[in-house]
């Protein structure tokens, strides 16, 4: 394994394993976190209640939501669409467009396994394509605007730009319109999406640090979330432990939707700083934090495994989301990370050398 490997790697396995095991707390608070669990240290199983309701103004098909049984190491809806991009990627062998995203979305969705690990936003996304929406319009439709949604399928897009932080936030601006809009008062959304794959292709820098990987992400939000997420850092920065951060993200966000970008951005980095960039204890203390606790882990944990690579990834995590990935009945790719991982190192290399034969180009020029 070459070392652009190794980190590529380690950002698919980590933002696996932390969806994972951020997917088993969601939506409780820190307390009942500790009530429940104790500490949450591994991957766990859980089991998942069913339920229906009917879609928007009682038009197009029922929300439905499957019972089923999750065994350690599955992950969501998040992965999900992360795993949506990562197979646009390697079909296309390089960075993708939206068309590309939405063909994929079209192509490798089977509609009978909404409402196990694909849920509702997904269902809205997919049929509107399949309606013959135009890609870059869907997201003015779809569900939940404003939220973290947007954000988890956008690392692939990070680490097929590595080291170019400013083409991987151009990319997300683009692709990421398949789930959000941008320039709605208060959404930030597509902000955060950016901030996260410019960070992710940060990390991927031989020369990048925890200070650096921040700075990018903040690099691409305008004034009020970036305030947001100073905040947080602020936070991290005074605390003598990790534990301090939870009363503060839980009395400042109490009463406000989950999901919020902003928060999430927030706290996954602020996990990230107090961690030291190492992953296992960055996706610890996001999964421990309370709330949308895999979305924090993932963006925390994804850009730690970025920077430090496989092997500080813990081998037993690793292990259990490699299983639970290649025998998934629900996932719309049975891909482990380290296969995820070597489709996107190749369509990375692939970049790479188009970017090379543009410079040969350019020198060729310069030197007539």
């Amino acid at each position: 394994m070459d070392r652009l490997f190794e980190r590529i790697y380690g950002c698919e396995a980590a933002c696996t394993v932390a969806n994972a095991m951020g997917d088993v707390p969601e939506g409780y608070t820190y307390k009942e976190i500790e009530e429940k669990w104790g500490f949450i240290d591994r991957p766990l199983p859980q089991y998942r209640k069913g339920g229906k309701r009917k879609n928007t103004w009682g038009l197009g098909p029922d929300l439905i939501y499957h019972e089923h049984y999750r065994p350690a190491g599955m992950t969501e809806d998040g992965m999900e669409r992360h795993r949506l991009c990562t197979s646009a990627i390697i079909k296309k062998n390089g960075r993708i467009d939206i068309v590309d995203l939405a063909k994929t979305w079209a192509e490798d969705i089977d509609p009978a396994k909404f409402g196990f690990s694909l849920g509702p936003q997904d269902q809205v996304i997919y049929y509107s394509l399949k309606a013959g929406v135009p890609p870059w319009e869907v997201g003015k439709f779809a569900s939940w605007p404003g939220f973290i949604g947007t954000t988890k399928m956008i690392m692939p897009v990070g680490m097929v730009n590595a080291c170019n932080p400013e083409q991987a936030a151009q990319d997300a601006f683009e692709l990421g319109r398949i789930k959000d809009q941008r320039g709605v008062p208060g959404n930030y959304a597509l902000e955060v999406c950016a901030a996260v794959a410019a960070a992710t292709a940060e990390a991927l820098r031989p020369e990048a640090t925890v200070d650096s990987i921040i700075e990018v992400a903040l690099s691409y939000l305008s004034e009020v979330p970036r305030k947001e997420v100073e905040l947080g850092l602020s936070w991290a920065k005074n605390a003598d432990s990790w534990k301090d951060l939870r009363p503060l993200y839980d009395e400042k966000y109490k009463g406000f939707p989950m999901s919020n970008a902003v928060e999430m951005l927030s706290a996954g980095l602020a996990c990230f700083w107090i961690a030291g960039g190492q992953p296992k204890e960055t996706i610890l203390y996001a999964v421990n934090l309370g709330r949308d606790t895999d979305c924090k882990a993932y963006i925390g944990g994804g850009l730690a495994g970025a920077l430090r690579g496989i092997e500080a990834v813990p081998s037993e995590w690793v292990q259990t989301v490699e299983y639970a990935a290649a025998n998934d009945p629900y996932t719309v790719s049975r891909r482990t990370a380290r296969e995820a991982a070597e489709g996107l190192y190749r369509a990375a290399v692939n970049t790479l050398n188009k970017q090379k034969h543009t410079l040969d180009l350019l020198e060729q020029l310069l030197s007539s």
